[in-house]
């Protein structure tokens, strides 16, 4: 009995652990800007308005660009990445 309850345990103490990673993609600017998030080699697009943020944002990494500007960066799933002054950057936590 004692053998099941620890086994029950383990079993929720690893499915706990199992944390989904979503990236989060900001514009702390007033203005929109469009974007390319390219996954596996195909391209969507889309428009990030201003002052706002997207999450679960290129879950499982893409390169991201800002078609005005050209600017590119690759996103990793837990990363949160920010436009400033028209500028793509990582945010450090």
């Amino acid at each position: 009995m004692k053998g099941k309850l620890l086994l029950s345990v383990v079993i929720v103490s690893l499915s706990l652990s199992t944390v989904i990673q979503a990236g989060t993609f900001e514009n702390t600017d007033p203005d929109p800007y469009k974007y390319e998030a390219t996954i596996d080699g195909v391209p969507s697009y889309g428009t990030i308005y201003g002052n706002s943020a997207l999450y679960d944002f290129c879950n499982h990494g893409c390169v991201l660009k800002l078609i005005d500007t050209g600017q590119t960066i690759e996103m990793q799933p837990d990363d949160h990445v920010i436009i400033d002054n028209g500028e793509l950057n990582r945010q450090d936590d």
